[in-house]
């Protein structure tokens, strides 16, 4: 269950920005405490996860500060009409957002027809704000990772985050419709001032990209028995090796790393509604319950019965 802590304390970055926030132990129940975004979190590094989700809210418009400290692998959509944008304050190691390379000088932009799916660093924070357009321009947005000049992302960064500390201080800023007109038209020239983000090898980091997601929805087909890899390069027609490079490209891991966390997070929420670890283990494919036991402390920093008893 998710409880509040002092954010500020955490992070010297966005001191000013809030005074409580929730806290999270789980990436799932983390990306379903962001309504409207529709999100799926795949926790990808081997640790015990910690997050945190401060937000506020107004008339048509949202300002939240997230923070994930593990890669995790988020997908998601908003529906149309909706601006939504991210200014990472913190990405350690840099992420992959949309098949771009990005970090924290990259603007996000998670609004388009088509979702977004976004691998994070391992110590990834990010002040987020989504905003409602209307339909006409909602439909001119596509979900991407944008780059400016210095000046000019420190620009966005400055003003959002100012934006998020009046409206913690006086939330009913944000339910004044002079004000949100106001910041709807400073963020619309902005964007007409971003470009994509460079990448000198794009031709090759979009194939690799349009592969992992090719073989992520084969792997999400099947609800309890994910395919093996040799499955995979069959279906998909490739060599494990071309496999093998993409993944590493944009997940940061490879396949059989991909597969073995898919498994492990269909174990976890089987987890919340089974009897015992035996239980949830066979229903998602798991025999050899040493090695599941150890594979699920390993990722998720907890052993699978502590999971259990936390249910009851």
């Amino acid at each position: 269950m998710p409880v509040r802590t002092d954010y500020s304390r955490r992070h010297p970055d966005a001191r000013s920005l809030a005074r409580s926030s929730l806290r999270f132990a789980d990436a799932q129940e983390q990306a379903s405490a962001l309504s409207g975004w529709n999100q799926d979190y795949l926790q990808l590094s081997a640790g015990a996860f910690e997050g945190e989700l401060a937000q506020v809210e107004g008339a048509g418009i949202k300002l939240f500060v997230e923070r994930v400290q593990q890669s995790v692998l988020q997908t998601g959509y908003l529906p149309r009409g909706v601006l939504a944008l991210g200014v990472p304050l913190n990405a350690s190691g840099g992420g992959m957002f949309c098949g771009r390379s990005c970090d924290v000088h990259s603007l996000h932009v998670f609004s388009g027809s088509q979702g977004f799916e976004f691998r994070t660093s391992r110590q990834h924070t990010m002040l987020g704000l989504e905003l409602q357009l209307g339909e006409q321009l909602g439909l001119q947005l596509q979900a991407g990772a944008l780059t400016q000049g210095p000046r000019h992302q420190a620009h966005i960064k400055h003003y959002v985050m100012e934006l998020y500390q009046s409206a913690r201080c006086d939330p009913t800023l944000l339910s004044k419709p002079a004000v949100v007109a106001s910041i709807r038209d400073f963020l619309l020239d902005q964007l007409l001032h971003s470009a994509p983000a460079p990448d000198h090898q794009a031709g090759t980091a979009n194939a690799h990209w349009a592969l992992v997601q090719r073989a992520v929805v084969l792997v999400n087909a099947v609800a309890d028995s994910a395919p093996t890899v040799t499955q995979l390069c069959l279906e998909l027609g490739v060599s494990r090796r071309t496999l093998q490079n993409a993944f590493v490209r944009v997940l940061d891991i490879g396949p059989l790393a991909y597969v073995k966390a898919v498994r492990l997070k269909q174990a976890r929420l089987a987890l919340k509604n089974a009897h015992s670890v035996t239980e949830a283990a066979t229903a998602c494919g798991f025999w050899h319950f040493g090695h599941f036991a150890h594979d699920y402390q390993t990722l998720f920093g907890e052993r699978p019965s502590d999971t259990l008893k936390r249910q009851d």
